[in-house]
């Protein structure tokens, strides 16, 4: 029997997982523990490993329960040195990665290719315990309202500055689902809306919109639920981006090397549609 180390990194979000050969397939208690785990947690941190495209993609697909696929060799790198590299400098406010999409992306992972310290953290916060903390009457109020994500020009990046990285896509894109949004695979009940990608709470006037989603991120981005992770080389991290939102610290663009291997799990898209972003912080062309 594979028993892994599973150590708790906060109290609301995130633990770190030691043990797991990915030389191999996963065994089955690999397996059952690394799914309880991350649902349970939302973020899986493994630290000093060394893993090709391939174990990360399978790793990913194994905690979602979804088939393997082989990937493609063109990885997507998030970088402030590589050519092309997605997001490669300035911050990012806390969001899940295509909100506007009609099915929710299960799974997001990076891994740590190479990284010069000291180097922009990842945070996150789970919003299963964003719910979990919401005061009675918040909850009350909320239930059965919808928010709307996306953007219609850009995303609306509430709380941003200069050094906000700004994106957008050439078409508009949104998604309405309720503030109490349940998981679909765990059932859990999420408090979903986001600083980046919530445009609005459907049927509210502008500025009382304005001021329940402050009130609303000021229980969901409290300091003691944010989970920091410093990147090193060879660390992989792992999570729920249905449950768990991700943000950025700010990376310079003459600052050290920042560069991470990104693997998702699957997308319900149609097969002509185009997701890759326009970003308002580029790399110069060589």
């Amino acid at each position: 029997m594979t028993k892994l180390k599973i150590t708790p990194l906060t109290q609301a979000v995130g633990s770190q997982v030691e043990g797991v050969d990915f030389s191999k397939p996963f065994d089955d208690d690999t397996v059952r523990q690394l799914r309880a785990a991350f649902d349970e947690r939302g973020v899986l941190v493994f630290r000093g490993i060394d893993i090709d495209e391939d174990a990360q993609r399978r790793t990913v697909f194994t905690v979602i329960d979804d088939p393997f696929e082989v990937a493609e060799r063109s990885p997507m790198l998030v970088s402030n040195k590589v050519k092309g590299g997605a997001a490669p400098y300035g911050r990012l406010l806390f969001h899940c990665d295509n909100m506007w999409a009609r099915t929710p992306q299960p799974a997001i992972s990076l891994y740590g290719v190479e990284v010069e310290p000291p180097g922009a953290p990842t945070l996150f916060v789970s919003m299963k315990h964003g719910w979990e903390i919401l005061p009675k009457r918040l909850r009350k109020r909320v239930e059965g309202l919808e928010a709307r994500h996306g953007f219609d020009d850009r995303y609306p990046n509430r709380g941003g500055d200069a050094d906000v990285i700004d994106s957008r896509m050439v078409e508009p894109r949104s998604m309405t689902r309720p503030v109490c949004f349940s998981h679909p695979r765990t059932g859990a009940p999420l408090l979903y809306v986001s600083q980046q990608a919530t445009i609005e709470i459907l049927g509210l006037p502008e500025a009382e919109n304005e001021e329940l989603l402050e009130e609303l991120f000021s229980y969901l981005y409290r300091p003691d639920a944010i989970l920091s992770h410093d990147w090193h080389e060879g660390d992989l991290v792992l999570w729920d981006n249905i449950a768990t939102q991700h943000g950025r610290g700010s990376v310079a663009l003459q600052g050290p090397v920042r560069t991470l291997r990104k693997v998702t799990g699957p997308m319900n898209i149609a097969p002509d549609e185009q997701i890759k972003p326009i970003y308002s912080k580029v790399l110069a062309q060589e």
